[in-house]
Parts: structure tokens; sequence; C-alpha cells
């Protein structure tokens, strides 16, 4: 730290220290002069006061602090000054003796003459008192993103954190997502430094895990009751088959009737013959079909029992959408369609399975 010439800044301070007096002394007309006033500094006082601030000056600054300290002192207590108490105070600090440097410290900072030293000295003054008023924790954390709080206040940052708290007892709270909260009370000294390390502990997971039971199999569907079977019963069969003799009967009598007709038209061509004729072999020929038809037709359920092939009953254990197709394959029709026109008629008949 530079410093000012010994001469310069105590001609500063005799100067200031002779107009705070004048401008402080009472008027001789307002009141009587105190007996004890204070008095300008004679020339032997200000050349010895000088004298010492320079040998403090010069011990400063060669590292001798015990002997700034006293030059400084010596020069304070000829003549008052906040340069002096604040060199005596950085003197004492420099020997490592905080508790004597506090109370220096505060003797300066309460001056009310302080800020004649500088607002820069002031400063420095403070700033200084403060470090030595407080003490410095570092802390070590783990994991690296834990946070704390101190004294219930949260503090910003990550580790490492330094923190500097007043003297006395603290209670520093580490924390961490996923870990186990940690306490610790500490106490603080004033221009200590202490250093801690915290590792938070994981915790664990409880390793017997619920596991929900599963769900119940779904209960199997009942197996359709078998089917009883029945022998189809043939009546209807014989009853088509009588039917289709009966028109074939129909028939024969009508083409007999037809021909009959058709011969007399030859003989003797009129129009009511023609009719008859084309009416005759109109009737033979839609009974000859209705015969062949439903002659088919019994036969077919003469023939068939009505009981279900191999294929069928596998269908019926199938779902219902596949064994509608399945059985569509398989199924059997009988298509009958009659016709007639003015030259004849009959029956068309088919049967797919």
């Amino acid at each position: 730290m530079k410093l000012p010439s010994t001469r310069a800044r105590f001609s500063a301070l005799l100067l200031a220290g002779v107009l705070a007096g004048v401008s402080a002394a009472p008027s001789v007309e307002a009141q009587p002069k105190p007996a004890a006033a204070a008095k300008k500094p004679d020339k032997k006082t200000t050349a010895a006061a000088r004298k010492a601030y320079g040998e403090g000056d010069t011990a400063f600054k060669a590292g001798d602090f015990a002997a700034a300290e006293a030059g400084f002192k010596k020069a304070n207590e000829l003549i008052p000054s906040p340069h002096a108490q604040y060199w005596i105070a950085m003197s004492i600090d420099k020997q490592g003796r905080p508790v004597d440097a506090i109370a220096a410290l505060e003797a300066f900072l309460g001056s009310p003459d302080k800020d004649k030293a500088g607002a820069e000295k002031v400063a420095e003054a403070q700033k200084r008192l403060d470090e030595l008023t407080s003490g410095t924790v570092k802390l070590t954390l783990s994991p690296a993103g834990a946070t704390i709080t101190v004294d219930g206040k949260a503090e910003m940052g990550q580790s490492p954190f330094e923190l500097k708290l007043k003297p006395g007892a603290h209670t520093i709270i580490v924390s961490a997502p996923g870990h186990e909260s940690h306490t610790m009370d500490i106490e603080v000294a004033a221009s200590s430094t202490t250093e801690k390390s915290v590792e938070l502990v994981a915790i664990k997971e409880d390793p017997v895990a619920v596991v929900a039971p599963p769900p119940p199999a779904p209960e199997p569907e009942p197996e359709p009751p078998p089917v009883e079977k029945k022998p189809r019963s043939k009546v209807p069969g014989w009853i088509t088959i009588g039917v289709a003799g009966a028109g074939a009967i129909v028939g024969t009598v009508f083409g007999i009737q037809a021909l009959g007709a058709k011969g007399d038209f030859d003989d003797d061509p009129t129009t009511n013959r023609a009719d008859d004729v084309e009416r005759n072999a109109l009737i033979a020929d839609m009974a000859f079909g209705v015969a062949i038809t439903l002659g088919i037709t019994g036969v077919v359920l003469l023939t068939t029992d009505g009981s279900d092939s191999g294929d069928e009953a596998k269908l019926r254990k199938r779902p219902k959408r596949v064994a509608k197709k399945k059985k569509t394959k398989k199924s059997r029709r009988l298509v009958v369609a009659p016709f007639a026109s003015r030259k004849g008629g009959g029956a068309a008949a088919q049967f797919s399975f």
C-alpha cells in the first residue's frame, strides 16, 4: 500500500486541527474563555509529532510493525489525528493481534474525524473489521448438487461453499434429492477458518416390491350340449313324390287330349280347335314340369337322413362367424322355377350341395 509523504500528511493534519479548533472555539463576546481551552501545538510538539509519525511510517514500510505501532502511537499522543489512528490499527493487525486490532479499528471508525483520513481508508478499515469479527467456514459436499441452509436461511451457490459467519454457534443443514439430510452445529471463532466435508447418505429403496397378484384366468366357456340326432321324417318326401305322380298323370291326360285335338284340327282346321290344342298342350307341359320338379324334390327328401357330417359337427365348436361362413359353403339348396309360354310350359329345377 503506497503511503503519502510524512511531511505532507502531517502538515495537512496540523492545518485541519487548527481550523477545527478555530471553528469550534466560542466567541469571546458570547461567553468567557474556558480555563482549559485547547491550545495550538507549539513548534516543539509539532516537530516531535512529525518525527514520531515519520518513524512509524518508515518502520511500517520496512515491515517492522511493532516499531510502526510505537511511532504512530507517539504521534497520536502528541497531536491526535485520524491518520495516526488508522495506521495504529493497521500496525496492530499486521502483528497478528486480532483482539487489539478490532479495538483499534473500532476506535478509528468511531472517531468523528475519520472522514479526514479519506473514504478509501474508512472502507478498508470497515472491511477488515468485518473480516476480523467473522469466521470462515468452508464446506465440501457430496453429492455436488447438495444445498445448505445456515440458521434457517438458504445459501446460494454450489459445493465447495465458503461462508462468512459471525462468531458464535450456527446450525447448518445439508440436503439433496434422494439423500438423507445432515444437520451439524458449528462454533465459529473470529478470524478463524473451519473446513468441513459432508457426504450425504443415499436413501435405500425398499427391496421388497409389492407385486400385484395376476388377474384371475377367465373361466372357459361351457361347451354347448350335444345335439340329439333325430331321424328326419320321410312323409314329406313321399307326399312330394305322390304329388309329382299326380302331376305326371295330369300331364299325360292333357297330352293325349292335345294330340287328339291336333288330329281334329288337321282334319278340320278351325279357331276353336286350334285353341283346344294350345290349351291342352300348355296344361300338359306345366303338369309334366311340376311332376319332374316335385319328383326330384321327393327323391332328395327320401335320400337324406338329416344327420350332421363330420365337418358340420366341428363347425359347431368354432366361433359363430367362422361356422357361419363354413356352413354356407356346405349347405344344400334346391331351387324350382316353373315357366309358361304360348307354345308350352314346364318347370326348371337346380339342386346344389
